[in-house]
């Protein structure tokens, strides 16, 4: 018989593990994304732009992640999004986030970059 309490740890538990994957799905890099990598020199002029990407790791769902842990979550989002859109390079590359509101709460990590495809 379900009491009450048994009904309401499930819950928490169902919750817990849906939001841990839905908060993990794009910080895993894709075999695409292995294939991007950043670089600080502006590419060849045979490369082509493709345009602007962002990688985000969101604070809230991270659990006691330190900023630097967060944002190569965001590069990670970063590379495989620019493998989405056909690139295999990011230039200028940059952590816009506000690194901290307080000295108790981290902000969302955010890096954007300039998405190319070099031949």
């Amino acid at each position: 018989m379900f009491t009450k309490k048994s009904l309401v740890i499930g819950v928490a538990i169902s919750a817990t593990l849906l939001l841990s994957a839905c908060s993990n799905s794009n910080h895993q890099l894709t075999s695409a994304g292995s294939h991007v990598q950043f670089i600080d020199t502006k590419p060849a002029a045979s490369c082509q732009l493709l345009g602007k990407a962002e990688g985000r790791r969101s604070s809230f769902f991270s659990g006691l992640k330190t900023h630097s842990e967060l944002i190569r979550d965001a590069a990670t989002e970063l590379m495989n999004k620019a493998a989405t859109m056909g690139g295999n390079v990011i230039y200028n590359a940059q952590d816009t986030s506000m690194q901290y509101i307080s000295d108790i709460a981290p902000t969302d990590a955010v890096m954007v970059g300039e998405v190319y495809s070099c031949k």
